[in-house]
């Protein structure tokens, strides 16, 4: 494992046609500069062909030859042209020079600290996103393998509590971008950008790592790593301490010490972990990823990661229905096995924060969030998730801190927007709760919490026919029995003591496997507690989801003056205060 500096010849056979840029503005594109500065790379080195027709266009270039030439000497290419006149007026400029480089000397010993020309000054950089890396291979079935590398430098680097690092989701839409950098640093709201390549081949694979300032712009950094395959997470901790170097942010002896514990693994191993990963994310890939996760514990049983990822499967059903009784336990044994091959995994000490709320065991939760927090103060998940435990515990002030902070780091989910909408409407916040919820519904239309979030705000206004309009054209997206039994309390509550009765009849005909809150909010909208706290002994008995926040739901409200609701709240161990007036 090392450090390499390769230069590759090109091959004689020429790649194929889908691989040509056919102009200097198809190659700035490609390079994501402007044409003026990829003009000049051409002096560097930069691998353009001229066509000898006129007709045709003056230059053309290959993405494969270009990504080659990219990693290699790449640290030369933002140092300005230098063009110097001859003759008399040549030695005067030379003077010039002399006089000025003696000035710069001196200034240097003043600044040395500051290290103008080594890097950023302390501070200067605080915020990083990590583009998709390029897979090199050519085979689009290795894509998964770039990826999860990006996947990975982001977790490394996120360790770093000084650094704000956004999420891969929410870079994961620049994989095939053009735009230039800065404009991507624009959108993204963060000073700086590591962009790169990877290579995997037999058992070898090399990375290359570019990183750029945005503001000024300024090319920083550029190295390549080329290693063994059982090196992979030894060389992950590394490109982030170079990274951390180069910016010259503060890393903690404790964070410096997380960063360097890379050990071997199984190659074999690695990539099934990956290809979990891979279809993890994907709509109907759990059984695929379950697969692929299990396959990497057979190959390495030391590699925490891959149970984690099975407690976070477990878990990976929406907030309701939940995963049932013996998939919590089950993420549980998972999360209790990754943490005792590694301590230090921020994703097992949120699954068992979130298996352990799940079971109502509040004091065990917040500590496991608390703890995954420290050990990666960039991950928006166990932020997310913290913050819907404190909505849970009546503590709004503090959810929001962690609310905001979990958009900043990952502005392009909407899970985040959602529950972060949902704590600024907790707390009273409402322009700030619309405009959160209203970003979630941008990214994706069809996601039935974030029309919830929208349609019970309305019902605690009295806007019910804008509740209504909101959970129909939800509903039409998806039937989903949430959006349903929001739907009949919002009838109900509005006077439309018909449709609700007809929603319901819908929702009893769906079967028993329902989950038993649309029932609950459309009982308690149409005023029958009895039946309401029916389907809730059934939710407390099934350890429902979202029994956590009996406090806080809105569309639970009628039945807060029923004795029977306190007590439930203190049988599911919740604080008695009342919430806070909405």
């Amino acid at each position: 494992m090392g450090l390499v500096n390769p230069s590759t010849p090109h091959g004689s056979r020429e790649p194929a046609a889908s691989e040509r840029l056919d102009s200097w503005k198809e190659i700035a594109a490609y390079l994501k500069r402007d044409e003026s500065t990829v003009r000049r790379w051409e002096d560097e080195g930069l691998p353009v062909h001229r066509l000898p027709h006129k007709k045709k266009a003056t230059v053309y270039a290959f993405k494969s030859e270009l990504d080659v030439w990219w990693s290699d000497g790449r640290f030369r290419l933002d140092a300005p042209a230098i063009t110097g006149p001859t003759g008399g007026r040549a030695r005067l400029r030379w003077v010039a020079v002399g006089v000025t480089l003696l000035v710069v000397a001196l200034a240097l010993t003043v600044a040395e600290r500051q290290q103008v020309f080594h890097g950023p000054r302390v501070g200067e950089i605080g915020s990083i996103a990590v583009l998709p890396l390029k897979n090199l291979s050519g085979d689009s079935g290795q894509d998964y393998f770039a990826d999860g590398m990006t996947e990975a430098l982001i977790t490394e680097l996120g360790k770093i509590s000084a650094l704000q690092v956004l999420s891969h989701q929410s870079v994961s839409g620049y994989g095939q971008t053009t735009k230039p950098l800065p404009e991507i640093a624009r959108e993204l709201k963060v000073d700086a950008l590591l962009e790169g390549t990877v290579l995997h081949s037999g058992g070898r694979v090399r990375i290359t790592t570019n990183l750029v300032q945005a503001a000024p712009e300024r090319h920083l950094w550029a190295e390549s790593y080329e290693f063994d395959r059982q090196d992979v997470l030894a060389v992950q901790g590394e490109v982030a301490r170079d990274v951390a170097s180069r910016i010259r942010i503060k890393v903690t002896p404790q964070e410096q010490a997380r960063l360097a514990r890379g050990r071997r693994v199984d190659p074999d191993a690695y990539e099934a972990y990956l290809l979990g990963r891979a279809y993890l994310f994907k709509a109907q890939g759990s059984r695929r990823a379950k697969e692929y996760f299990e396959k990497a514990i057979q190959k390495d049983p030391s590699y925490a990661p891959a149970y984690a990822s099975l407690a976070e499967l477990s878990l990976r059903a929406r907030v309701s229905p939940p995963s049932p009784p013996e998939a919590r336990l089950q993420a549980r044994r998972w999360a209790a096995m990754a943490l005792q091959l590694d301590d230090t995994l921020a994703e097992a000490h949120n699954a068992l924060a979130r298996a352990s709320q799940q079971e109502w065991d509040w004091t065990t939760a917040e500590r496991e969030y608390r703890r995954a927090i420290e050990l990666n103060p960039n991950y928006s998940g166990a932020r997310i998730w913290y913050t819907m435990y404190l909505d849970a515990m009546q503590r709004f002030d503090e959810g929001i801190v962690q609310a905001k902070r979990a958009q900043q780091l990952d502005p392009a989910s909407p899970l985040v927007n959602t529950w972060a909408a949902a704590t600024y409407f907790y707390a009273g916040r409402t322009e700030e709760g619309m405009a959160s919820v209203r970003r979630a519904l941008e990214l994706d239309s069809t996601d039935a919490n974030a029309s919830l979030v929208v349609a019970r705000t309305y019902v605690t206004q009295g806007k019910y026919a804008s509740a209504n309009e909101e959970l129909r054209r939800a509903i039409t997206l998806k039937r989903d029995p949430l959006l349903l039994g929001a739907l009949a309390h919002a009838y109900a509550r509005g006077g439309q003591r018909e449709e609700a009765l007809k929603v319901v009849d819908e929702l009893k005909r769906a079967g028993t496997n329902v989950t038993p809150f649309g029932l609950i909010w459309a009982s308690a909208g149409l005023g029958d507690n009895d039946q309401a706290f029916v389907w809730l002994e059934r939710a407390y008995i099934e350890r429902r989801d979202r029994m956590a926040w009996l406090n806080v739901d809105p569309l639970l409200d009628p039945l807060r003056p029923d004795p029977r609701f306190d007590e439930l709240v203190r049988r599911v161990g919740l604080p008695t205060k009342p919430p806070r007036s909405r």
